[in-house]
């Protein structure tokens, strides 16, 4: 893939979390203004696709100096891991999503941030592991890692898999029209193989 279409992609589909909940509210909870900066700038990372160095710098300092609890430290491990994942450092992101993962291994939001990282370093069957976890552990938008798994499904040529991906995201989330894009994208696959085969 190439630049445009992994921002557009990172856009369409990454997700952050951060403060005392895990929920996709996406709020800080508390007064740490460093956090509430990095928080801020993965918002901005996720929803355009850049970021700069010293947005990173941000997060390092939250990180090391932030004095932040527990569950505030390993969001923003994921937080860094979107902004390190928006300038393309897939190594320094993965080291991100690691160290969250590994303070609590039971973080759906985590699954779904690496599975994206995954997807974008064409790491495809890493990124269906990831994204199978977070449904396992009860991601609160199962569509969103339903989709992403049905791209990553579709990339690598498993059609009916992907189909049956966004068939059930959009069972979830009815009026969603990137999954009806998608899913009108691969049925056309579908039936053009069909059809191939016949002749």
């Amino acid at each position: 893939m190439n630049r445009v279409s992994l921002l557009a992609w990172l856009y369409c589909c990454s997700y952050l979390f951060a403060g005392v909940s895990f929920a996709q509210n996406m709020q800080v909870i508390g007064s740490n203004s460093i956090a509430q900066e990095c928080y801020q700038a993965s918002t901005a990372a996720a929803l355009s696709g850049f970021a700069s160095r010293s947005d990173v710098e941000v997060c390092s300092k939250a990180v090391a100096h932030g004095n932040l609890k527990r569950r505030d430290l390993i969001a923003t491990y994921v937080n860094r891991g979107v902004i390190n994942t928006a300038l393309q450092n897939f190594r320094a992101a993965a080291k991100d999503y690691n160290r969250a993962i590994g303070m609590d291994d039971e973080v759906p939001e985590a699954y779904v941030n690496r599975g994206n990282l995954w997807f974008m370093a064409e790491r495809y069957q890493e990124a269906i592991a990831d994204y199978d976890q977070a449904l396992k552990l009860g991601f609160s938008q199962p569509y969103v890692a339903l989709l992403n798994r049905g791209m990553v499904r579709e990339i690598i040529g498993e059609l009916d898999a992907a189909k049956a991906d966004y068939l059930a995201a959009l069972e979830q989330r009815e009026d969603w029209e990137v999954a009806q894009q998608k899913l009108a994208r691969v049925t056309k696959k579908l039936l053009d193989k069909q059809s191939n085969a016949q002749q």
